[in-house]
């Protein structure tokens, strides 16, 4: 539970973004406890060690036999494994229990397994490749036989004898004249050739010349391109006969492939589940091998030191008391060098996870960042859904994101690709949460916009009858208000995290900045965007712009934004003029670094604002390119009810447009076509601008990652459930 003192500004615990504070737990038990202490910090799950031994110079431990037979007995169960055609990363139905509260338990299992089905396995594996590569080789022969049959040639005529030299193959088609001139040049007339054309168009040719003409006649058929057949040993007579023959004994090798298949597939319906538990049970057993390098070792005792979230260290002494009893030491220590080398550890729920993997594809977090998965778990689906603003479209990105949420759950694997969209489900299923919203307000549906009325009336249809022609205009400014409240969100989060690690000068450089930028938005929808003279003007009054409220209503006096009692001029000093001053002097008291800040921000204000009308540009092209597919011939058209929700008209009686009265309709042919391509390549580019709106824009103003991810100790059970071991009250006493 968290209390909102847990967030206050300067407090070195958690907050509600910010990355955990770590500390370093040292952990001294008995020797003979080793497997134990392990086995606890494995179930902890979040003790990250630190290899003191390297630091120290210390010597390698060397594994003993049995470590040594955990990493044999590894790789045969992963040939079982692949033979079996099994997959690791898949669940594969029913946990089955495995105590491996000893390292000999696992070797038993895996000794048990490997003489059960190892040999078979093994030699199914071994029949198949023979009977897979004599099927091959069948299939040339069948080739060559087919090729030589309109020859009429026993291959085994093929070849050289003491007095002659005779070869067959493929002659581009065309050359075959050449080819025969040639040969009547350097034989003078002294060589035998039979040509017919092939089906692929090329020609079957058989030669036989003297044996001392080898050599040229060889050169000629390079020259002209000559394919020689691969004639298989052993074979001989007729080529009917021969292609008989071949086709006889390929249909008993695919009748033995089948057969060893399906007793391959009859051991992996038995014996799958069990292999793969003993494939992961040996697999955690080599990361626990693995991990001794980093414990150091006494006559008695074993040391070592970790990585520990601050907010666990209570649970970690009694969960090592648990498994070891008395024979245990824990302290917990900051050292001053953990700001610089501590990992960082965040955390968030799971169903952010999607939005944290993208934050950390940019960097993980430093000590000093502000983590803003919480955030961006929001405005990045707000973003995509003002830009891919679809009702239709919006309801198959939910239910793509449903299917790989269920295939994830089950631990289904979609492959390399289409891997990153089911590990994305729970953001792709808000992501169109937020698209279909963007669709009700605009009123397009599956790319047509005369199905449903739009719920903001400000961007409707038409007016009056006639197409309403300010939804691009309205749109636009939307845009631009939107990337204006995101990136004040951007500059106030800066400013917190100055605050809060008491960087007192950097926070009035912060505070100023956002004092900047809010007088700059301000200026331009309170005052005007078209005309910066009027920001200098002794008299008039400056309106106060409310976000997204003004949508629709022009910018200045509006009828909307309050008036203030300042002039322009005023205004701009205060909150224009003044804090780019306070800006410059408290950059350039910190030097080369802050200045240089000084002069994104200030070109940054203008760009990256303007950069978000890239969401009314998408938006745009989203309305066009559907139109064109809503275009194609009806060949046949749905026409929708009127529907009202609540008093609110959803889909109205008719649309009119540019005078015409026509029903709520789609084109289904054009929503089909439209939606698979257009949804494929606007929902991909519809992301990476999002993308590139947090990346670039957001960003810059307060995230600069560089952190060291934190990586615990930990296992990862998709076969198997760990039997909780017995612990039986140790005798030692220590520390």
């Amino acid at each position: 539970m968290w209390s909102p003192g847990d967030y206050a500004f300067g407090d070195d615990r958690m907050g509600f973004l910010s990355p955990e504070k770590m500390i370093v737990a040292k952990v001294v038990s008995h020797r003979d406890l080793e497997r134990r202490v392990l086995l606890a910090l494995e179930e902890f799950g979040s003790f990250e060690f630190i290899d003191v031994r390297r630091q120290a110079g210390l010597i390698e431990v060397k594994r003993n036999r049995d470590e040594e037979t955990v990493f044999s007995a590894l790789d045969r169960v992963e040939k079982i494994v692949d033979t079996l055609e099994l997959s690791p990363e898949r669940r594969s139905g029913k946990l089955l229990e495995i105590d491996d509260s000893t390292l000999q338990n696992t070797l038993n299992l895996a000794t048990e397994l490997i003489g059960a089905i190892e040999s078979e396995a093994l030699e199914i594996d071994t029949e198949l490749v023979v009977a897979r590569n004599e099927l091959d080789r069948q299939h040339g022969i069948k080739a060559v036989a087919s090729s030589l049959r309109p020859l009429g040639i026993d291959p085994s005529f093929i070849g050289s004898t003491e007095f002659t030299f005779t070869t067959a193959g493929l002659v581009p088609s065309g050359r075959q004249d050449e080819l025969e001139w040639s040969l009547n040049e350097v034989t003078e007339g002294a060589f035998a050739l039979s040509c017919h054309p092939i089906k692929s168009g090329a020609y079957a040719c058989v030669i036989t010349v003297s044996i001392e003409l080898k050599d040229a006649v060889e050169r000629i058929l390079t020259a002209l391109e000559f394919e020689a057949f691969t004639i298989p040993e052993g074979e001989s007579g007729r080529p009917e006969q021969i292609i008989e023959d071949t086709e006889r004994r390929m249909i008993e090798l695919e009748e033995e492939i089948h057969t060893l298949l399906q007793r391959k597939r009859t051991i992996a319906d038995e014996w799958g589940p069990r292999v793969l538990a003993v494939w992961e049970a040996l697999s955690i057993e080599s990361k626990r091998i693995e991990i001794k390098g980093f414990i150091v070792y006494t006559d008695q005792s074993i040391k070592m030191w970790g990585w520990v979230p601050e907010s666990k260290e209570s649970q970690l002494e009694p969960l090592l008391h648990e498994y070891v009893g008395t024979a245990l030491q824990v302290t917990f220590d900051k050292p001053e060098f953990a700001d610089h080398e501590a990992p960082t550890c965040i955390s968030n729920p799971s169903f952010m996870q999607p939005t944290e993997d993208v934050v950390k594809a940019f960097g993980v977090p430093s000590r000093h960042d502000l983590d803003p998965t919480k955030i961006m778990w929001l405005t990045f689906p707000i973003i995509f859904g003002l830009i891919f603003s679809d009702v239709g479209q919006g309801f198959l990105v939910i239910l793509i994101g449903l299917a790989a949420l269920r295939a994830k759950r089950k631990g289904q694997s979609w492959g390399a690709i289409l891997g990153y969209v089911q590990n994305g489900a729970e953001g792709l299923i808000l992501m169109g949460i937020f698209a279909m919203i963007g669709g009700f307000l605009f009123g397009s549906f599956f790319g047509s916009e005369t199905v449903i009325e739009p719920l903001w009336h400000t961007f409707a249809h038409e007016i009056d009858g006639l197409k309403n022609p300010y939804r691009d205009a309205h749109m636009l400014k939307l845009s631009i208000e939107v990337g204006a409240i995101h990136l004040s969100l951007g500059i106030i989060l800066n400013l917190y995290n100055k605050l809060k690690h008491k960087e007192y000068r950097d926070a009035i450089t912060a505070a100023s900045y956002l004092m900047l930028y809010l007088g700059f938005i301000n200026l331009l929808f309170g005052v005007s965007y078209n005309s910066i003279s009027e920001w200098f003007s002794p008299s008039g009054n400056v309106y106060l712009w409310i976000p997204i409220a003004g949508i629709g209503y022009g910018t200045g006096n509006n009828g909307i934004y309050p008036a203030l009692p300042l002039s322009p001029m005023l205004f701009s000093i205060v909150l224009f003029v003044v804090p780019l001053l306070v800006m410059a002097i408290t950059s350039f008291m910190g030097g080369m670094d802050s200045i240089v800040i000084l002069l994104e921000n200030a070109i940054g204000m203008i760009s990256h604002t303007v950069s978000y009308a890239r969401i009314f540009a998408l938006n745009t092209v989203h309305v066009i390119l559907s139109s064109v597919f809503m275009q194609l011939p009806a060949i046949i058209m749905i026409t929708f009810p009127a529907f009202e929700l609540f008093g609110v008209e959803i889909i109205p009686h008719e649309f009119i447009i540019d005078g015409v009265h026509m029903p709520a309709s789609l084109p289904l042919l054009g929503a089909v076509i439209g939606s698979f391509l257009v949804g494929l390549l606007e929902g991909l580019l519809g992301f990476m601008h999002t993308l590139r709106l947090h990346y670039v824009e957001w960003f810059s103003k307060f995230y600069h990652a560089g952190g060291i991810e934190f990586m615990p100790f930990r296992t990862k059970r998709l076969h198997t459930v760990q039997v909780k071991m017995e612990l039986a009250p140790t005798s030692y006493v220590y520390g």
